[in-house]
């Protein structure tokens, strides 16, 4: 475009962005936060700290294989364990930031309109019990379907910090009743000295949740909300030779003494009692076709002696027919039985 034509038609001011700390990785981060306890061990937020400034945006981010199986066994096995609550690890909760009557992210900048939509997290796995599941629900709007009840936040090197900062502090401003976290890495990373742990997030602030040293002997960590206790493992055996991460997440579940099936157990399992069915499904039918032919015969049985007794009955009507011929001859001749 030419000088002329630039003021002719001038370009719209755009506001100017909130400027962010850059990372190595391309994407914003959160402030740096002070010690990993004194961060995890905070009730709430202030108050003036809201809304957040830029607006929280969890985007989805590739997982490498530790975390992938940790999310895929706790989402696979808690939808088993809640077949008719909402179980996710793919969906984006949807909210307003607290003191925002509009707030949220910039999205779009057109015509000299801006366009705001929600803030959005994605956890790892979050629970609604309440809710119904639906497969075609892509994103979980808080202001329809309420606060999930539960959410799992799997730690990395890359974000551990935003999970334990600004996203726990969002669910608890939300309404999400209970938080758990696993450091997948087994490397400390928050400073807590163990690699899983959770809180229960009351009005009144957060409390951790209840420990308790499960039959097998491992330390484990009890949801309220679930009824279920979830406990770190060795992974056995590894996916791969060479493979130096070990830990796995495993849930209990108190009622029944066993842990909740992963993919492949599921699978097995199925797999063993659709084998039970069909075995039982094939004896059903031997003892049916036994029983038609034992009734087979019977009916053939009952078939002969039928024949048998019309031969009888007929051979005596015709001995009977026989005795009258015979008297009538008698009768007639003037002959008598007998020497």
């Amino acid at each position: 475009m030419s000088e002329a034509s630039s003021d002719l038609h001038p370009q719209p001011v755009l506001p100017a962005l909130p400027r962010r700390r850059p990372r190595t990785d391309g994407r914003s981060a959160p402030a740096k936060p002070g010690s990993a306890r004194e961060l995890l061990s905070e009730t709430r937020e202030p108050e003036d700290g809201y809304p957040l400034d830029p607006p929280l945006v969890d985007v989805r981010i590739p997982v490498r294989a530790p975390h992938a199986t940790a999310t895929a066994y706790s989402r696979i096995a808690l939808m088993h364990r809640f077949p008719d609550a909402e179980v996710g690890d793919d969906l984006h909760i949807l909210f307003w930031e607290k003191g925002k009557k509009k707030g949220g992210r910039l999205l779009t900048r057109a015509r000299g309109k801006t366009h705001r939509t929600k803030s959005r997290l994605s956890p790892d796995v979050l629970v609604a019990l309440n809710v119904p599941r639906r497969s075609t629900r892509a994103d979980y709007d808080v202001d329809e379907l309420g606060p999930p009840d539960f959410v799992l936040e799997v730690l990395s090197r890359s974000t551990w910090k935003h999970d334990i900062g600004r996203k726990l502090n969002a669910y608890e401003a939300i309404g999400v009743r209970e938080c758990m976290l696993f450091d997948v890495t087994g490397e400390n990373l928050a400073g807590m000295g163990c690699d899983l742990w959770g809180f229960s997030l009351t009005p009144v602030g957060r409390e951790p949740l209840e420990e308790r040293v499960l039959p097998n002997g491992a330390r484990g960590v009890c949801s309220a909300v679930l009824g279920l206790v979830a406990y770190v493992a060795a992974r056995n055996p590894p996916a791969a030779h060479n493979e130096t991460w070990a830990l796995t997440m495993r849930w209990h579940d108190p009622a029944t003494g066993e842990d909740l099936p992963d993919h492949d157990q599921s699978r097995a399992g199925e797999a063993r009692a659709l084998a039970v069915a069909q075995a039982e499904r094939s004896r059903a039918d031997a003892a049916e076709t036994r029983i038609d032919a034992a009734e087979t015969r019977a009916d053939t049985a009952e078939t002969r002696a039928d024949a048998a007794e019309d031969r009888a009955d007929t051979a005596e009507r015709a001995e009977q027919a026989a005795q009258r011929r015979i008297a009538e001859l008698e009768a007639r001749f003037g002959l008598r039985g007998g020497p």
